[in-house]
């Protein structure tokens, strides 16, 4: 009698969890064919003044065929009546505001909102190439050059907030760091480098996110006459430089190049005519050349390069009219 009794409580129990697993996997289902309601923006974090495109996903056959009517802070956008997508413009940092989507039936009703919180998310990219002081654009990086980053939220650092950098697909410090709004890297491979950052707040909650294509040039060199009266000339040589005293001081000026190369570069060489040259200068980057017995055309060359990182380096080379 007793085994009897447990063999029917044993189908019993069996019965209620095979209902149970048919109740969760159709619940599953259902919750995979009529997904939420929901709105996707565009850009998904704004910056204040930025267009902001808005779109409607609705897939749910109890709202089918539904008047769609948008509220922007509960006031109605006429001009967007059953439309899936909207634009409007985000407002001014600090704000908020609140884009509803009323879908509506002869017998339901659905209401899906979100807020759109403007934030200007600004990186400052400071690569450590030298470049002339003259010059009036801004240093690039080269492959193996140092970049410093800064992120400013809406101006400035936050210090409770979570900053996640990656490049290319390697995340900087080994993860997420709370505070960390600057950091360092050494610049990649390629033609470009793809930078990323992610900030959040402690709650885990997305603040914002931006990705920056930073261009990597190789180094190159300009040569400069170097006058003792009006100083450095900002005309760089471009094709043959004439010598119409008895001497001359020519500056090779490299540019992009790491400045740890440029203060103590491993080779560092002028030559004439493919003969190295003593420069007779204090500067490594100065050359004195003078009137020899013959005229004629000689070819100018200066190389610098470091041993470690031999991509850091540049060679480049002018004519000189005796």
């Amino acid at each position: 009698m007793v085994m009897r009794i447990l063999a029917i409580f044993s189908v019993l129990l069996c019965t209620f969890m095979l209902t149970q697993a048919s109740t969760v996997h159709a619940q599953q289902l259902d919750s995979f064919l009529t997904p939420n309601i929901s709105i996707s923006v565009q850009p998904e974090f704004p910056r204040p003044g930025e267009v902001v495109t808005a779109e409607l996903n609705d897939y749910g056959s109890s709202v089918y065929g539904a008047t769609i009517t948008w509220f922007i802070n509960n006031q109605e956008l006429t001009e967007f009546a059953n439309y899936r997508t909207v634009t409007l413009t985000a407002g001014a940092i600090g704000t908020n505001d609140t884009l509803s989507a009323v879908l509506s039936t002869n017998s339901h009703r659905e209401v899906v909102e979100t807020v759109i919180t403007p934030v200007y998310l600004d990186i400052v990219i400071e690569p450590q190439t030298r470049v002339p002081d003259f010059y009036v654009g801004r240093a690039l990086p080269s492959l193996g050059s140092i970049v410093n980053a800064t992120a400013l939220i809406n101006g400035r650092a936050n210090p409770d907030y979570i900053y996640t950098w990656r490049v290319e697909q390697t995340v900087l410090e080994n993860g997420p760091i709370r505070g960390r709004n600057q950091v360092s890297f050494s610049t990649p491979m390629g033609s470009t480098v793809s930078l990323s950052l992610q900030v959040s707040k402690p709650t885990g909650e997305i603040v914002a996110r931006r990705v920056l294509s930073v261009p990597s040039v190789a180094p190159e060199i300009h040569f400069y006459e170097l006058s003792t009266l009006f100083g450095l000339s900002h005309r760089a040589i471009t094709d043959r430089y004439n010598l119409t005293s008895q001497s001359a001081t020519i500056q090779a000026e490299p540019f992009y190049l790491d400045s740890r190369v440029y203060n103590n570069p491993a080779i560092k060489e002028w030559s004439i005519n493919r003969r190295a040259t003593p420069n007779g200068s204090a500067n490594p980057y100065q050359i004195t050349i003078e009137r020899s017995g013959s005229l004629g055309v000689n070819s100018l060359e200066f190389h610098v390069r470091d041993l470690k990182q031999v991509l850091q380096g540049a060679k480049a080379s002018t004519d000189i009219n005796f």
